[in-house]
């Protein structure tokens, strides 16, 4: 590899890591890649692949952490649920800053990859899709964390978060778009990046067609549009994958596990010591589902999470039948549901104690697949949006946080609580006008 690259790659994807008035980014000498190695090497970087935040994973009711309630720390704040995730205006406002980065740089490569001479313009295309997805997806992840839950009655009228297109830090910061805007914006991108992809991609850490229809599923779910989340699911499930059966598991290394279609980690390599599982969590495996034997290690009173030491914090093939299956639900195919339940569940319980689960009850249906849903999707990075978009479906559970010993510190419930978090302090410092979230 030689300087001249080196030079580019460092400049493409750490010019934007100081501070300015709303994003954490500080000009300093922007120079624009020219080459189309230096442009996919944006895409390489640690701060897209390893881009879930770590305040999101804390803030799921599925962790169990030792936090205590007078801790003054940005991970508390958000394992907590407090309205404000920061503690004061000096570092990068937690989600917030990482995701506005990210987002700087896939607009690098959108809006110069056009003029680029030592690629083909398939090649162009599949990088313009690939920035597009991943601006759309970092877009999606600041609304769970920083906007009302959706509702398309009001969504017009409640406030979404800045839409962030351009690359020159010095622009003036852009208004929250209303939330029907935002998801607007995002849909748009994730159904232009739909029409650039194909089915190749470098790694599973990269975009392809599938991983943006399972995306837009994603999206679509969230937004309560069942129809056109189980579309899009079915349209990601055609990519070639294997569910592993449990009862002859072995531990995959996660780029070649088969029933992961896109790989993503998180903002925070020590996470994984404070992978442990609540103990709400826990009571929802039964002592023949195999997950808690494959994923669950016992060890000084609490159950850690281990899975290749790392969390999953992308998108797994299960997730895609699960949304299928709540889609059916709703919809009232209570047989279409339970068949894709069942098809999972016989992958994940003991061969011995298997009973395929049959009802003709709706409420029931529903309520085994989001049971089932929360299991299989255990720490990863559906929870937050889960509690989230049930909460405002009238389907949300309470949750709580516990000491060690199992005594309850702090609960919610999902009839007054907003899963949503304020907008961070030193973004409104330098941008008074901006409306709050309370």
């Amino acid at each position: 590899m030689n300087f001249k690259y080196i030079i580019g790659l460092i400049v493409a994807v750490s010019v934007f890591s100081s501070c300015d008035k709303y994003l954490d980014v500080e000009p300093k000498g922007i120079v624009i890649p020219k080459r189309f190695e230096e442009f996919n090497a944006i895409l390489n970087a640690e701060i897209n692949t390893n881009c879930y935040p770590d305040h999101l994973a804390y803030a799921s009711d599925d962790l169990y952490a030792p936090h205590t309630l007078v801790a003054p720390d940005p991970l508390a704040n958000a394992y907590f649920w407090r309205e404000t995730i920061d503690v004061d205006n000096d570092g990068t406002p937690a989600i917030w800053g990482p995701l506005y980065r990210q987002i700087y740089n896939t607009n690098i490569i959108i809006n110069n990859i056009a003029a680029v001479t030592d690629a083909s313009e398939e090649k162009k295309k599949q990088l313009l899709g690939e920035a597009l997805a991943e601006r759309a997806n970092a877009h999606f992840v600041l609304v769970t964390a920083f906007t009302k839950a959706y509702d398309p009655a009001t969504a017009a009228n409640l406030p979404g978060i800045p839409w962030v297109t351009y690359t020159d830090v010095t622009t003036a910061t852009p208004p929250r778009t209303t939330l029907q805007e935002t998801m607007d914006h995002i849909l748009a991108d994730l159904k232009d990046a739909e029409g650039y992809l194909s089915t190749n991609r470098l790694n599973k850490t990269r975009f392809n067609k599938a991983v943006v229809q399972a995306i837009l599923s994603r999206v679509y779910l969230y937004m309560g549009s069942f129809a056109e989340a189980k579309k899009y699911a079915d349209l990601a499930m055609k990519e070639p994958h294997e569910i592993i059966d449990y009862n002859e598991y072995t531990y995959p290394m996660q780029d070649k596990n088969t029933e992961l279609l896109w790989l993503r980690t998180t903002t925070y390599h020590a996470l994984i010591f404070d992978l442990h599982y609540s103990n709400d969590l826990v009571n929802m495996f039964a002592a023949d589902d195999l997950r808690m034997d494959v994923f669950g290690y016992f060890y000084n009173g609490l159950y850690m999470r281990l899975e290749n030491y790392w969390g999953v914090y992308g998108i797994r093939f299960s997730e895609l039948m699960l949304t299928q299956a709540e889609a059916l639900a709703h919809a009232n195919d209570l047989d279409g549901a339970l068949k894709i339940l069942n098809e999972l569940r016989v992958l994940r319980i003991e061969s011995s104690a298997y009973q395929p689960l049959v009802s003709a009850n709706k409420a029931e249906v529903l309520n085994w697949v989001l049971s089932e849903r929360r299991r299989e999707l255990a720490f990863g990075s559906t929870r937050w949006m889960d509690m989230k978009r049930l909460a405002k479906l009238g389907l949300g559970t309470p949750a709580r946080r516990q000491s060690i010993n199992h005594e309850d510190l702090l609960s919610i419930d999902p009839a007054t609580y907003t899963y949503t978090f304020e907008i961070p302090s030193r973004v409104l410092m330098f941008n008074p006008g901006m409306p709050k979230n309370f």
